[in-house]
């Protein structure tokens, strides 16, 4: 029995990815080496651009937040916020009955969410690049794990950067990644009704055998 919070679960999913990631150097030189090893892309880039994100990577500690703690004071960081949640017609049932547990019904439903993750970077539009493809191989890399949490059928669209300046300073550049996905929440129904005890009377084989043949 489990309501499923979407926007606590992929907060926990981008804070899990971030964490391993940063003691993992041989992932994190994969999600660049197109960048670090590509001919026409060290001139401009190369290894030594790579450890200059790593070493950004690993002393920043990017925060994940829930959308209504953003502030600037806490930018570079990911926000995480429950854009829409509709009831899924097509899974709908009747009286949303699933199956009968020990003591009772469970009853289920069906939800289609939209996460809205924002990638907020300061100083420089490069970090919000950097923050993306990080995230973008954290979510395709727990897509097990966001599974085990509830989060079914994930897919993803991302956004151009921008700048918000009614929201933020100048120098704040944000892109939006939208993570679609689809949630069962299950819960006690109607409980059975007794009574539950039932005594059967032992049947005398010798006495059930007609003696006659």
């Amino acid at each position: 029995m489990s309501h499923v919070m979407p926007e606590i679960a992929v907060q926990r999913v981008i804070q899990y990815g971030l964490k391993t990631l940063r003691s993992n150097r041989n992932a994190f030189d994969d999600i660049f080496a197109y960048v670090k090893e590509h001919p026409l892309m060290v001139a401009g880039y190369g290894p030594t651009y790579v450890d200059r994100v790593w070493q950004w990577f690993t002393t920043e500690k990017t925060p994940v937040i829930q959308a209504f703690l953003l502030t600037p004071e806490r930018v570079p960081c990911y926000s995480v916020h429950l854009s829409v949640e509709n009831e899924d017609e097509s899974k709908a049932a009747i009286s949303d009955y699933y199956g009968d547990e020990e003591d009772g019904e469970l009853a289920i439903s069906s939800f289609s969410v939209t996460i809205d993750i924002g990638i907020h970077g300061s100083k420089t539009a490069d970090q919000v690049l950097w923050m993306y493809y990080i995230l973008s191989y954290i979510l395709f890399k727990t897509k097990p794990l966001a599974q085990e949490l509830g989060l079914e059928v994930q897919t993803f669209s991302a956004t151009d950067w921008q700048k918000d300046s009614a929201k933020m300073p100048e120098n704040i550049y944000t892109r939006w990644v939208k993570m679609r996905c689809t949630v069962f929440n299950t819960w006690s129904n109607d409980p059975f009704e007794g009574p539950f005890d039932l005594e059967v009377e032992e049947l005398n084989y010798e006495r059930a055998v007609d003696t006659n043949g």
